[in-house]
């Protein structure tokens, strides 16, 4: 209790236990605390964007690099490679299969087991995994190989290909065997676990996995007509007659077995396979058709046969049925064709040429519509649910690039979003992952579904909504590791590069990239595998550049990995090298270019600007790697290629102004203290610019530079004085307040006030405080610093100043001082919030440097009849300058 009492006491901070109640808080702030709080917390807040940048410096922003959309919905886009799986194909071949696959007899069950065991079909480990690579790769390229396997016009010669087994071999009903891992043409469509077979136990004749025991059932799948019922009892061996008479059904229907009723009934899912098969080869029956396809739909969903087990024999029926229609050139028939395929919770080889059926619809975005039919993205998605992007590949691959070509309509992005489907694909990706990084055997063609997989992930992001959803689901670190693992696909890392790039804009999804143990590392790994593919490093580096723009540690942490600036450096190299190639090029023909080095150079020299913003790092950078990068830098500045590239110039200019930031005299092995010159001769171009924001940033520039008395006398020297005092004309307050910046330093020498003067600059700076100063009081409080140092060791104001200039300077700083006027404060105002008001605070720094300009003046005006007296008297006898009036001005 007593550490209970302590805390409260402690959190509250008012009154102790024994202060009366009319005592004042001990702990109460004065309203002076309160205040140097309140203008503390303003001026963190004018630091801009990040509050670890001083207000001279600041982060660079740029254009997030343009990925055209592809014309075309292409399955691996116009870049051919080896051993993929084909974007277009036809399913002709599957209107020839018209045998049934032959059921063989209950005993042949129990020699497939004992095969099974059998040592002869065991082979060595080393044959057993070439076989299974060779398999795996060659089922998707053999496209004409069947697909849906339901018919065998030759058991003899397709024998089942079991996949290779240990030399410890388990009964064959507790195995389960994935047949997608042999060859698709010679595999039955599933496998279950077989039991051991009794006679007559089955009622399906079909391939071993669909294979189902008898059971009564109430389906209408299952449950055979009165008709069948009575024919099937008629059709008994001769010795089994007896049962006849037994039957009293039979018995009592015997005169009316085989005649037709009158009686019309109802019409069932037989009915509408038959209407189908006969309408197949009739022209100009399309809808028709779609009818028939629609009616054979609602008769599966009718007893909700999705979530039952459809016999094997109907499912094959019903198949071969389909599989008529598949090279219709009608997409409502196909669309249907695919819908009633899914519905049978097809696996396999089955699964495939339906995921293949829907690529084909997607391909073409006509087709888009189609995919709003109730529950076919429902029955889609659940398909690709019951998949392994490593026994299922050729599903997934023609599966995830149907949902990448879906994607990119919005209406269908939205809704399969809302189906779940990123939590789904996040789940693929982790799958191969794991396989990847324990090494285990993968099929060639996961790597095609991995492709797919991004490249939809890259869809999905385009809207900033799904950018919270992108980050609970852990899939920004899936990512990460996935171009860790498959480092080498020069593929998977394009597509994933573009999805980093994209989510980067947002600072939780930066904050995700980073929380990656190795993405550093990665990042100079790629910059160092893939310095000449423009299209990955331009993403890269935009990346890197978001990242380091919004999170202060990452600069730190980022700088301090081996090679980090090293590689940025050379990759600055690699592309100013191939923007001046491309510039000769273009000057000897004039066929343009697809490239674009000179947006990979902005990316470049942005991640290093962005960096120096944390103090540590940008003295650290100019001590290491100043003189290169300022080398660099001075390239482009003088090159006339880069010269109409106004954003790389930007970017250049934003980049030499942060780094001088840190430059001091003091120092003269300082970098920019050995090339100021060099420096301000580069950017002096800029600073005539027809582009405002080159000119802002070549004052910030001189700004910084001109702290050293060699810069300041290389102005004066030269025309940028006359440019500097052009601009003071100008009405853009940003431009004016860099400008003026300018002027705070080179006002400290003489030679400098001078030039102002006989250029009639403070006529100037008058006109500047009478227009702005009372709507931007910091550029009223730098136009009076530079008064005050244009005046400041002089006691006769009327050198420098006309009698005009000193009345209009009078009224204008009485105005602007008003307290009572501009925010309505009488003496012994006791409401402290006004003075906590951020425009207050502002006012109250201009105040600061305003009072002693004016107070000044006043003083000086006070005491020029006595300065006019003393001047008279000392015509009358020579006397030298005293010294001492200065230091006493001085010191006033």
């Amino acid at each position: 209790m007593e550490t209970s009492k302590r805390d409260v006491s402690a959190t509250k901070g008012t009154r102790g236990p024994f202060v009366p109640f009319y005592e004042p808080p001990q702990q109460r702030k004065t309203s002076a605390e309160i205040i140097n709080e309140a203008r503390l917390a303003i001026r963190e807040s004018q630091m801009g964007e990040n509050s670890f940048a001083p207000t001279s410096i600041k982060p660079i922003q740029t254009q997030r690099p343009f990925t055209p959309r592809d014309k075309e919905r292409l399955l691996f886009g116009e870049k051919t490679k080896t051993n993929r799986p084909p974007s277009s194909f036809s399913l002709r071949y599957l209107q020839n299969e018209t045998d049934l696959p032959q059921t063989p007899p209950d005993n042949s069950l129990l020699a497939c087991s004992t095969m099974v065991t059998s040592k002869s079909l065991i082979p060595s480990a080393k044959g057993r995994s070439k076989s299974l690579k060779h398999q795996r790769s060659n089922s998707l390229t053999e496209i004409n190989d069947t697909i849906f396997n339901i018919a065998v016009k030759d058991p003899a010669q397709h024998k089942m290909k079991l996949p290779s087994l240990g030399t410890t071999c388990r009964p064959l009903q507790k195995r389960k065997v994935f047949l997608n891992t042999t060859s698709l043409d010679n595999l039955p469509e599933e496998t279950e676990p077989v039991d051991q077979p009794k006679p007559g136990s089955r009622n399906a004749f079909s391939s071993p996995q669909e294979s189902t025991e008898y059971t009564k059932s109430e389906n209408v799948f299952d449950r055979p007509s009165n008709r069948q019922t009575l024919s099937q009892c008629l059709l008994l061996e001769p010795q089994n007659l007896e049962k006849i008479f037994d039957n009293r059904h039979i018995v009592e229907n015997s005169q009316t077995l085989f005649l037709r009723s009158d009686q019309k009934r109802e019409r069932n899912l037989e009915d509408v396979l038959d209407d189908l098969n006969n309408e197949h080869g009739k022209s100009g029956n399309d809808k028709k058709i779609v009818s028939l396809l629609e009616e054979l739909y609602k008769f599966m969903e009718k007893d909700n046969p999705m979530n039952k087990k459809v016999p094997s024999k109907l499912k094959v029926k019903i198949l071969k049925c389909l599989y008529r229609f598949v090279e219709s050139q009608n997409e409502h028939i196909l669309i249907n064709i695919a819908k009633v395929i899914l519905s049978l919770k097809v696996t396999g080889n089955n699964l495939s040429g339906v995921c293949k059926l829907i690529f084909k619809l997607a391909k073409n975005d006509k087709n888009d519509q189609l995919f709003f039919q109730k529950n076919l993205l429902e029955l889609f998605l659940d398909a690709l649910g019951r998949s392994s992007p490593l026994d299922d590949a050729e599903a997934c691959v023609y599966g995830y690039g149907a949902v990448k070509f879906l994607t990119m309509n919005p209406k269908l992005q939205e809704k399969i979003l809302g189906l779940g489907i990123l939590q789904l694909m996040v789940l693929h990706v982790k799958i191969i992952n794991v396989a990847k990084s324990e090494k285990s055997t993968m099929p060639e063609q996961t790597t095609h579904v991995l492709f797919q997989l991004t490249a939809a992930l890259r869809n999905l992001v385009s809207e900033e909504l799904v950018y919270d959803t992108f980050i609970s689901f852990g899939t920004i670190p899936q990512l990460c590791q996935t171009l860790e693992l498959f480092f080498s696909d020069v593929d998977i890392v394009t597509n994933i590069s573009r999805t980093l790039s994209t989510i980067s804009t947002n600072e939780c999804c930066c904050d995700s990239i980073v929380d990656y143990k190795n993405i550093y590392k990665l990042f100079i790994r790629l910059f160092e595998e893939y310095a000449g593919n423009e299209e990955i490093i331009v993403r890269l580096t935009y990346t890197l550049g978001n990242i380091v723009a919004k999170i202060d540690n990452t600069r730190v942490k980022f700088y301090y990995q081996d090679n980090s600036i090293d590689s940025l450096l050379n990759l600055w190299k690699i592309y100013l090298e191939r923007t001046l190639h491309n510039c000769s090029l273009k000057a000897e023909s004039d066929n343009e270019f697809n490239s674009n080095p000179e947006d990979v150079m902005i990316k470049i020299i942005r991640v290093i600007a962005n960096m120096v913003i944390n103090p540590e790092i940008g003295k650290a950078l100019n001590d290491q790697y100043g003189n290169k990068i300022i080398e660099e830098i001075l390239k482009v500045l003088i090159s006339n290629p880069f010269k109409k590239n106004e954003e790389l110039v930007l970017s250049i200019l934003s980049t030499l102004n942060n780094l001088s930031y840190y430059y001091t005299s003091e120092m003269e092995i300082d970098i920019f203290h050995i090339k100021q010159i060099d420096i301000v001769e580069a950017i002096t171009e800029f600073a005539r610019s027809k582009n405002k924001e080159s000119v802002i940033e070549t004052m910030r520039i001189l700004g910084n530079l001109s702290r050293s008395k060699i810069t300041r006398n290389y102005v004066c020297e030269t025309e940028i004085f006359e440019i500097l005092l052009n601009l003071l004309d100008k009405a853009d307050p940003t431009l004016l307040k860099t400008t003026v910046g300018v002027f705070v330093n080179l006002m400290s020498d003489n030679r400098a006030r001078i030039l102002f003067k006989t250029k009639k600059g403070v006529d100037k700076l008058v006109c500047i405080l009478n227009n702005f100063c009372d709507s931007d009081w910091l550029l009223g409080n730098l136009v009076c610093q530079v008064l005050w140092n244009y005046c400041i060791d002089t006691i006769d104001l009327h050198e420098l100043f006309s009698e005009t200039e000193i009345h209009k300077l009078l009224i204008i700083l009485a105005d602007c001082l008003d307290e009572e006027k501009l925010f309505g404060i009488e003496e012994n105002m006791d409401d402290t919030d006004i003075f906590m008001t951020q425009e207050y605070l502002i006012w109250e720094e201009f105040a600061s440097v305003a009072t002693n300009l004016l107070e000044k003046i006043e003083y000086f005006l006070d005491t020029f009849d006595q300065i006019n007296l003393d001047e008279k008297n000392e015509t009358n006898s020579k006397q030298t300058k005293d010294s001492s009036t200065n230091l006493s001005f001085a010191a006033w």
